[in-house]
Parts: C-alpha cells; structure tokens; sequence
C-alpha cells in the first residue's frame, strides 16, 4: 500500500462529498442560508468518511499485520 494510493482515495472521497455538497446546494432552489450549508457540509462529510471507509474495507489484508499495530485501531 503507498501513500500515493491512500492520497488519491483519499481524493476521490473528498470529491464525493464535494458533488454531494454541490447537489445539496443546488436543491434548495437557490435558497441559501446557514442551515442550508450547515447540512451540507455535514452531508459531504458523511459521503466522504462513507467513501473513505470503503476503500480502506478494501485494502484491509494489508495493513492488517499481526506485528504492526499502527493501522490496528481503523
């Protein structure tokens, strides 16, 4: 696993949020307040720790190693 690969998913997750974010923005029908971002924000963080967590699901036989505890905790 190289760190080049945990940014670029890390990336992608954080490009998930932001087109849930925008989409978000967008059907409020132009309505744009505090509450409005506010929920927005919290929904693009969800989709990119949602996004995120499926990725590192996926890669877990590798740092999953009996002798490295540093990725244990995740």
């Amino acid at each position: 696993m190289s760190s080049k690969e945990i940014c670029w998913n890390i990336v992608n997750s954080l490009l998930a949020g932001a087109i849930s974010f925008g989409s978000a923005v967008i059907a409020t029908g132009g309505i744009i307040n505090n509450a409005v971002i506010l929920v927005s924000i919290v929904t693009a963080s969800l989709v990119a720790l949602i996004r995120f967590a499926e990725y590192w699901k996926l890669e877990e036989d590798e740092y999953l190693d009996k002798n490295n505890k540093i990725f244990v905790f995740i």
